[in-house]
């Protein structure tokens, strides 16, 4: 359905959303481009209205948003900052800090929604409106961004569905909970750290270690190469079922993350390490 001068409603992209799968209580994770979809009436938080109506009354909208002034760059692997560099750098707050635009710009939507609840992680900070927010972004702490106990993990948990709504392969952040857990040699991993506000609400610089999500492996670390996420999503759209349609003017695909998780390993431990040792 579309309104004034052709742009869409949030009852019609709720239908569209219906359309391509969605359905009332579905914990869904978003990745979306608001250019792909179109104008719409009310604009991007008439979008987010649209995704929690589609999954009303119990389901959950999940999105990883990050933080826009990050510095994981700054910091990575012997990377530092000088001492005024450091004292500048504002404390990770989830009540107050932006989102990081390279992610999608419905996350800062998403982020300010009078109901949603944001994980402490700085760098890997999600977001989720619904009964299971607190339950999904709850203690997700730097060293942990999305392996096991994080909330990618509880995600695949509860049988969570991933949206692509115009937003590219590659996108797929539950593939990195894939890449923690697959039973492969030689992953990569990396030092970084972060200022967060500690008890008493001071900040302090928190260092931590984890897998690289830039590329797990050397041969997906390649600028201008697919990485492993585009790598494996690639074979999954080829060979596995799943739904795909329009919502607004933006082509968009329905994955279901447990499956989506599976074959990630399985493939990832095929191509390079022990099939069938991996978690999941």
């Amino acid at each position: 359905m579309t309104g004034e001068a052709g742009a869409r409603t949030r009852a019609g992209l709720m239908r569209d959303l219906w359309g391509l799968g969605l359905r009332p209580g579905d914990v869904v994770m978003v990745h979306a481009s608001l250019r792909a979809v179109g104008s719409v009436e009310g604009g991007p938080d008439a979008v987010v209205g649209a995704l929690l109506d589609a999954i009303a009354p119990q389901g959950t909208l999940l999105a990883y948003v990050s933080w826009d002034r990050s510095p994981y760059e700054e910091t990575l692997n012997s990377r530092t900052l000088t001492v005024q560099e450091r004292d500048a750098w504002p404390a990770f707050d989830p009540a107050t800090a932006g989102t990081y635009p390279g992610f999608g710009a419905l996350n800062a939507f998403i982020v300010r929604h009078p109901d949603a609840r944001r994980s402490d992680h700085p760098d890997a900070s999600m977001a989720a409106i619904g009964p299971l927010a607190e339950g999904l972004v709850a203690g997700h702490a730097p060293g942990n961004a999305f392996g096991p106990g994080s909330p990618l993990d509880r995600f695949v948990a509860v049988g969570g569905r991933v949206l692509l709504l115009g937003a590219p392969l590659d996108a797929v952040t539950v593939l990195h909970y894939a890449e923690a857990v697959a039973a492969v040699p030689g992953k990569r991993r990396v030092t970084y750290a972060m200022p967060v506000l500690d008890a008493d609400g001071r900040k302090v610089w928190v260092r931590a270690e984890d897998y690289d999500s830039n590329g797990i492996l050397d041969q997906y670390a390649v600028p201008g190469q697919p990485d492993a996420v585009e790598t494996v999503m690639r074979a999954y759209v080829a060979e596995r079922p799943h739904r795909s349609g329009r919502v607004g003017d933006a082509p968009c695909r329905l994955f279901e993350a447990p499956d989506l998780v599976r074959f990630a390993v399985d493939r990832l431990e095929r191509w390079h390490g022990t099939p069938g040792a991996g978690a999941g």
